[in-house]
């Protein structure tokens, strides 16, 4: 619970057992690698996260290997480490990988391979903390993801030991949303004067606003919103033409909200994608 004011503002977390089904972190790997054994894994129900964003290198104010760029995160996570049956070349299993990637419904934040990524023994011990994981540097390949319209992350590790047996590394870190009712709702934008209502995901080239509006329209009677805005990063950008859209579907609910578009001018560290939409009082004073 995250306490504000007087009031208290709930997180979704179900049970751990239960979110962690939820969550799905080795549908990557099973559905990729039928055939892998599953060697060792890990959860946490409350991780402080570094989402890596770069290679690894050697921070020298901190004097620890590190990312050169990452994202903090505070969420549910989990993490498993799969040897390979052996029976494919390290390349067809990268490429295995990479399709996986391609057709599934992800948005590829990070990625890396070979040397490129810096030292597999860095990513082994002091990024993942699994020393199984140390390989050779010229035979790892590293993806960051994200699920579309979801605040959920992966990141997959392939490499290959001394040995020549290979490994599969993958882990999971879903941040819940709010729960939002009246009492948080009018709580938030008393005394920040926003709430964020949400990412826009974008599917097969179209913005699809619903899990928008589906967190929107419960309150939209007791809590009529007087502003929207639209926040527009990346490839976004060149999207103009959202604002419209986005007003469109809101009069398709019986809502006449004035919508303004920030596009990257308000940047935050909680922004849960490339589109995403707050909920904002115009009249709030610090």
């Amino acid at each position: 619970m995250i306490t504000l004011g007087k009031s208290v503002v709930r997180l979704v977390f179900l049970p751990v057992v239960l979110l962690l089904s939820a969550m799905g972190p080795s549908a990557a790997a099973e559905a990729i690698f039928p055939q892998a054994k599953l060697v060792a894994e890990t959860s946490e129900e409350n991780r402080h996260y570094l989402l890596p964003l770069g290679r690894v290198k050697l921070d020298r104010r901190l004097g620890r290997d590190m990312p050169a760029e990452y994202k903090r995160l505070d969420g549910i996570f989990a993490s498993q480490v799969w040897e390979l049956n052996g029976n494919q070349t390290l390349a067809e299993s990268k490429a295995q990988v990479q399709s996986h990637i391609d057709q599934a419904r992800y948005d590829l934040l990070f990625s890396c391979f070979s040397r490129d990524c810096g030292e597999s023994f860095a990513w082994a011990n002091s990024v993942f903390n699994e020393a199984l994981l140390y390989g050779n540097d010229r035979t790892q390949s590293l993806w960051v993801v994200k699920d579309k319209g979801q605040r959920r992350y992966h990141v997959f590790y392939l490499v290959e030991r001394p040995n020549r047996r290979s490994y599969f590394y993958e882990e999971t870190l879903f941040v819940p949303d709010l729960t939002l009712d009246e009492s948080v709702i009018r709580e938030l934008l008393n005394t920040q004067g926003h709430l964020l209502l949400g990412e826009v995901p974008v599917l097969d080239g179209t913005p699809d606003f619903n899990p928008v509006l589906e967190k929107l329209m419960p309150h939209s009677a007791s809590i009529p919103p007087r502003l929207l805005v639209l926040h527009r990063h990346g490839d976004a950008l060149q999207q103009s033409d959202l604002v419209a859209q986005f007003k469109q579907a809101l009069q398709s609910k019986g809502l006449d909200v004035e919508v303004k578009d920030a596009a990257n001018l308000a940047p935050r560290a909680t922004a849960p994608g490339n589109i995403w939409v707050e909920w904002v009082r115009p009249d709030w004073k610090p």
